[in-house]
Protein backbone atom coordinates (compact mmCIF):
# COMPACT_ATOMS: atom_id res chain seq x y z
CA UNK A 1 0.00 0.00 0.00
CA UNK A 2 2.72 2.40 0.61
CA UNK A 3 4.36 1.59 -2.51
CA UNK A 4 1.08 2.55 -4.12
CA UNK A 5 0.66 5.82 -2.44
CA UNK A 6 4.19 6.70 -3.48
CA UNK A 7 3.39 5.94 -7.30
CA UNK A 8 0.31 7.91 -7.65
CA UNK A 9 2.01 10.69 -6.12
CA UNK A 10 4.68 10.60 -8.53
CA UNK A 11 2.24 9.86 -11.52
CA UNK A 12 -0.19 13.15 -10.19
CA UNK A 13 3.42 15.09 -10.12
CA UNK A 14 4.24 14.31 -13.46
CA UNK A 15 0.11 14.65 -14.70
CA UNK A 16 0.74 18.09 -12.58
CA UNK A 17 4.15 19.14 -14.36
CA UNK A 18 2.37 18.34 -17.82
CA UNK A 19 -0.59 20.74 -17.40
CA UNK A 20 1.41 23.28 -16.16
CA UNK A 21 4.23 23.22 -19.08
CA UNK A 22 1.47 22.95 -21.73
CA UNK A 23 -0.66 25.97 -20.40
CA UNK A 24 3.01 27.85 -20.98
CA UNK A 25 4.08 27.39 -24.13
CA UNK A 26 4.95 30.52 -25.81
CA UNK A 27 2.56 31.56 -27.99
CA UNK A 28 2.82 34.50 -31.02
CA UNK A 29 0.07 36.46 -32.90
CA UNK A 30 0.19 38.83 -35.77
CA UNK A 31 -2.60 40.98 -36.90
CA UNK A 32 -3.82 41.37 -39.23
CA UNK A 33 -3.17 39.06 -41.04
CA UNK A 34 -2.63 40.74 -44.31
CA UNK A 35 -1.57 44.51 -44.48
CA UNK A 36 -1.13 47.58 -47.22
CA UNK A 37 1.68 48.59 -47.29
CA UNK A 38 3.12 52.06 -44.79
CA UNK A 39 0.51 49.89 -42.41
CA UNK A 40 1.43 48.56 -38.61
CA UNK A 41 1.24 44.82 -37.55
CA UNK A 42 0.69 44.01 -33.75
CA UNK A 43 2.32 40.93 -32.52
CA UNK A 44 1.05 39.86 -29.09
CA UNK A 45 3.19 36.79 -27.15
CA UNK A 46 1.93 35.14 -24.33
CA UNK A 47 3.29 32.25 -21.52
CA UNK A 48 6.87 33.36 -21.64
CA UNK A 49 9.10 34.01 -18.61
CA UNK A 50 7.67 37.06 -16.41
CA UNK A 51 9.61 40.20 -16.86
CA UNK A 52 12.44 39.14 -18.86
CA UNK A 53 14.23 39.74 -21.71
CA UNK A 54 13.05 37.72 -25.08
CA UNK A 55 14.57 37.56 -28.85
CA UNK A 56 12.02 38.38 -32.12
CA UNK A 57 12.77 37.46 -35.07
CA UNK A 58 11.60 39.04 -37.69
CA UNK A 59 12.61 37.14 -41.36
CA UNK A 60 11.83 38.85 -44.68
CA UNK A 61 9.95 36.98 -47.60
CA UNK A 62 13.65 36.67 -49.30
CA UNK A 63 14.63 34.34 -46.08
CA UNK A 64 17.01 36.98 -44.83
CA UNK A 65 16.50 38.36 -41.37
CA UNK A 66 16.10 41.88 -39.31
CA UNK A 67 18.29 42.04 -36.92
CA UNK A 68 17.18 40.61 -33.56
CA UNK A 69 15.13 42.55 -31.17
CA UNK A 70 14.71 42.56 -27.43
CA UNK A 71 11.62 42.77 -25.87
CA UNK A 72 10.92 42.66 -22.22
CA UNK A 73 7.33 41.00 -20.68
CA UNK A 74 5.43 41.73 -18.41
CA UNK A 75 4.96 40.13 -14.92
CA UNK A 76 2.78 38.03 -16.73
CA UNK A 77 4.93 36.61 -19.15
CA UNK A 78 3.48 38.94 -22.14
CA UNK A 79 4.12 41.51 -24.68
CA UNK A 80 2.72 43.68 -27.36
CA UNK A 81 5.12 45.12 -29.96
CA UNK A 82 4.39 47.19 -33.09
CA UNK A 83 5.93 46.67 -36.17
CA UNK A 84 5.85 49.69 -38.93
CA UNK A 85 5.90 48.42 -42.33
CA UNK A 86 7.61 51.73 -43.85
CA UNK A 87 10.56 50.43 -44.63
CA UNK A 88 9.66 46.45 -46.04
CA UNK A 89 8.81 45.33 -49.36
CA UNK A 90 5.74 43.55 -50.37
CA UNK A 91 5.57 39.38 -49.96
CA UNK A 92 5.00 36.81 -46.36
CA UNK A 93 7.12 37.56 -43.84
CA UNK A 94 7.64 35.16 -40.44
CA UNK A 95 7.99 35.79 -37.12
CA UNK A 96 9.28 33.88 -34.06
CA UNK A 97 10.28 34.60 -30.51
CA UNK A 98 12.77 32.38 -28.17
CA UNK A 99 12.57 32.86 -24.47
CA UNK A 100 16.54 32.73 -23.71
CA UNK A 101 15.50 31.68 -19.96
CA UNK A 102 13.17 28.84 -20.58
CA UNK A 103 14.75 27.99 -23.59
CA UNK A 104 11.40 27.66 -25.56
CA UNK A 105 10.81 29.45 -28.86
CA UNK A 106 7.11 30.45 -29.96
CA UNK A 107 4.99 29.44 -33.03
CA UNK A 108 5.26 30.77 -36.26
CA UNK A 109 3.16 33.52 -36.99
CA UNK A 110 2.96 35.29 -40.95
CA UNK A 111 1.72 38.36 -41.97
CA UNK A 112 1.54 39.46 -45.58
CA UNK A 113 2.68 42.70 -47.31
CA UNK A 114 1.07 43.92 -49.98
CA UNK A 115 1.19 47.54 -52.32
CA UNK A 116 -2.37 46.74 -53.55
CA UNK A 117 -5.83 47.27 -51.75
CA UNK A 118 -7.72 45.10 -53.59
CA UNK A 119 -5.06 42.38 -52.68
CA UNK A 120 -6.96 42.96 -48.98
CA UNK A 121 -10.36 41.45 -50.14
CA UNK A 122 -8.77 38.02 -50.95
Amino acid sequence: MKNFKALLVSVLWVLLGTVLLAQTSPRITATPEKILHLGHVEMRGTGFTPKSNVRSHLQRPDGTEFPVLSIYTNDKGEFVHDIDTVVMTPGVYALWVEDVKAETTSNVARFELTMNSRDLEK
